[in-house]
């Protein structure tokens, strides 16, 4: 690890202590300041949303709506922050009481089928406030995670995680993660995957919002070589502080036809479709800062948590 690595872990770490510390309005202010500062300073990444939301809001847009939806973009991004630090002050009941759902029925009657659920997300709004949830009203929930930098901050968020219950399944480390979400499905328990974006470069063609990206294949083939259930949900932020908004929409089953390929293409874009339903309800609070839709030339630059993708 880098003398650079090791500062930025601690200025995180004395983020997490400081917003913990402080009243819960007067945190939730400062997440607020400190995404429109990362938005005034990050040129690249605020192009890189400004063009994400481009696609989901549509050519009509105006330039001036589509520069606060970008606004709102950076101080929800900042909000989710504030959020995941002070998540593990939260009781199981405390929160419970903070979540109101929609759609748990499909969550329920999947849970009671004995087949597994795979519950795929894309990065909007609070995913770790979601599997908070699934631990505090008595799921069993395994989550991908992909690592964060810098270490010491992944090794904190890990370490909160398992407290609350979540069984943590590192994505880097490719067939023992498999073999450990197969063993949950198999189960008939929970997977939780944060999956509209392919991290890897071997990922599915979609159409999403009118126009071609490359989403994870691997929830359409763990549906079809199990049988899970693939439950389409977000958790949303809302629009009090400290107030979150879970939805979950119908399953999206798998009927294998014998071609795999086929197969996985065609689920892929049906949960491509659902994630459109899901991210058009709140654009402002899909946490995707480097480019969705490739841009020629784009490398994602280092930072800390900037290209998190945890469940």
């Amino acid at each position: 690890m880098t003398d650079r690595d090791q500062r930025a872990g601690r200025r995180w770490l004395t983020a997490w202590a400081v917003c913990r510390r402080l009243p819960e309005p007067v945190a939730f202010l400062l997440g607020w300041i400190g995404g429109r500062v990362f938005y005034e300073v990050d040129e690249r990444r605020r192009q890189a949303l400004r063009a994400n939301l481009e696609h989901v809001l549509g050519p009509g847009v105006s330039a001036k709506r589509l520069e606060r939806m970008v606004r709102r973009g950076f101080a929800s991004y900042g909000r989710y922050w504030v959020e995941a630090f002070r998540l593990e002050d939260l009781s199981p009941a405390e929160v419970v009481r903070r979540m109101d759902f929609e759609g748990r029925e499909h969550l329920d009657s999947a849970v009671a089928s004995g087949r597994g659920v795979i519950f795929a997300s894309p990065h909007i709004g609070n995913w770790d406030f979601g599997a908070a949830w699934l631990a505090a009203s008595g799921y069993q929930a395994t989550a991908v995670v992909e690592r964060l930098r810098p270490p010491e901050l992944f090794e904190r968020f890990v370490a909160y995680r398992r407290a609350l219950g979540i069984e943590l399944l590192p994505v880097e480390e490719g067939s023992e993660t498999l073999r450990g979400v197969l063993r949950t499905l198999r189960a008939g328990r929970l997977a939780a995957l944060v999956c509209d974006r392919d991290l890897t470069g071997g990922g599915l063609p979609v159409t999403i919002f009118g126009a071609t990206a490359t989403m994870p294949g691997g929830p359409a083939s763990l549906a079809l070589k199990t049988g899970a259930l693939l439950l389409p949900c977000a958790v949303y932020q809302g629009t009090r502080r400290g107030r979150w908004l879970a939805v979950c929409r119908q399953p999206v089953e798998a009927r294998p036809t014998g071609d795999a390929r086929a197969d996985a293409l065609a689920i892929t874009q049906r949960l491509a479709g659902e994630f459109e339903i899901l991210i058009a309800r709140a654009p402002q609070q899909w946490h995707v800062l480097s480019p969705y839709w490739r841009l020629p030339g784009w490398q994602a630059a280092p930072g800390p948590g900037a290209e998190k993708a945890a469940s």
